[in-house]
């Protein structure tokens, strides 16, 4: 018989162990099923990272942790009317963060209340119905906070682009991706399910389609929608002074899609109500114009959500007004029937592109504007457009 070898001695102590750390095992992934993470446990890279609030029509807006500044307190809510030193300390903030409220004089005008109102929808995402254009002290702890806003369509260094979302009405003006001029807006207006309203009406106008000034003034019964189409576009040209469009008066109006411009007036509500151009203060309309160039990119985000690239052709054109006999010179029917417009498409066009639109959709990290063809031309002079 053979002697024992030594490691039979060892096996039974050997298994023990083994089922021990079988055990042991068992135990840890059992606890692994919790999905409770302690904060010890939060990975390195993301200590300290900003928070972020975003949606698919406005920009990400981030507080960054560092640096702060010193918050004070505001002694009570103020709004339209209000004067005093609170006053002046919130206007020159909203200026600070780009928000162009007017002169910082302590003087709580329209055009402080337009600026609080594109803050309280983009950064606090007050759905617009329902802004206030009152400061609590709770917003003004927000505005003291270290905000960063930042474009939906990054364009890099030493350029400059316009963002315009329509579901917020807001505008903004990025240069280096630094917001430079934030400003709420009021573009065409709409129907309660957001669709395009339409209109008929006489008006008396000095500019043609492409908002040219005219020998003479012409008055026409036009109609048409209402409509401030989605889609990517470009500067085309731009006039100073006031002008008279159809249906609108226009206060150094930026063209960038056909007959709508970004233009001052004299109304920006706070729900849309142009007849399909993007209307601001016209304090503001005095340095926009310096602040864009010709051939610069607009991107618009429509009211039915779409990505500004996602829009077709015939989606990104514009509600042409159509010349119409008055119903009022031979009828009694109302000017503010409903009326069916067609975009006309049997004009013969120019050759003058002004515009270009894309035509295929395409990733929203990376947007492409393809070159127009010939059928995009623009309408030729007998066809007016929108106004303001």
């Amino acid at each position: 018989m053979k002697p024992p070898q030594p490691w039979r001695r060892w096996l039974p102590a050997g298994t023990a162990i083994v089922i021990l750390v079988i055990v042991l095992i068992a135990a840890m992934t059992a606890g692994g099923d919790d999905s409770s993470t302690d904060a010890s446990e939060v990975p390195p890279s993301s200590a300290g990272a900003p928070e972020t609030s975003t949606s698919s029509s406005a920009p990400p807006v981030v507080v960054e942790p560092t640096p702060t500044i010193p918050h004070t307190q505001l002694s009570q809510t103020i709004g339209y009317g209000n004067a005093g030193d609170e006053v002046k300390a919130v206007q020159q903030r909203l200026t600070d963060l780009g928000f162009a409220p007017g002169p910082i004089d302590g003087q709580f005008g329209s055009g402080t209340q337009q600026s609080v109102w594109a803050f309280e929808k983009l950064v606090l995402q007050t759905p617009r119905a329902d802004v206030t254009g009152k400061v609590t002290n709770d917003m003004w702890q927000t505005m003291q906070d270290n905000l960063k806003i930042l474009p939906l369509r990054p364009t890099g260094a030493g350029s400059t682009h316009v963002e315009i979302y329509v579901p917020q009405q807001v505008l903004i003006v990025f240069t280096d991706d630094t917001p430079k001029l934030i400003t709420h807006i009021s573009t065409g207006l709409q129907l309660p399910d957001g669709t395009p309203d339409n209109f008929c009406e006489n008006a008396e106008f000095n500019t043609d389609a492409r908002g040219n000034p005219l020998p003479e003034p012409e008055t026409k019964y036009v109609c048409a929608d209402t409509k401030t189409p989605g889609g990517v576009f470009k500067i085309d040209h731009m006039l100073a002074g006031h002008h008279v469009g159809p249906l609108g008066g226009m206060d150094n109006p930026v063209y960038f899609n056909y007959g709508i411009a970004m233009h001052g007036a004299e109304n920006v509500p706070k729900e849309p109500a142009s007849h399909g151009c993007v209307r601001m203060n016209k304090t503001i309309s005095l340095t926009f114009p310096q602040m864009v160039k010709v051939r610069d990119t607009v991107y618009v985000w429509g009211q039915d959500g779409k990505q500004p690239e996602e829009y077709t052709r015939a989606e990104s054109l514009p509600s042409f007004n159509r010349e119409e006999i008055d119903p009022n010179a031979t009828t009694t029917t109302s000017s503010t029937t409903t009326t069916t417009i067609v975009e006309s498409t049997t004009t013969s066009p120019a050759t003058t592109t002004l515009a270009e639109k894309p035509t295929t959709t395409t990733s929203a990290a990376t947007p492409t504007t393809p070159a127009t063809t010939a059928t995009e031309a623009p309408p030729s002079e007998t066809t007016t457009t929108l106004g303001g």
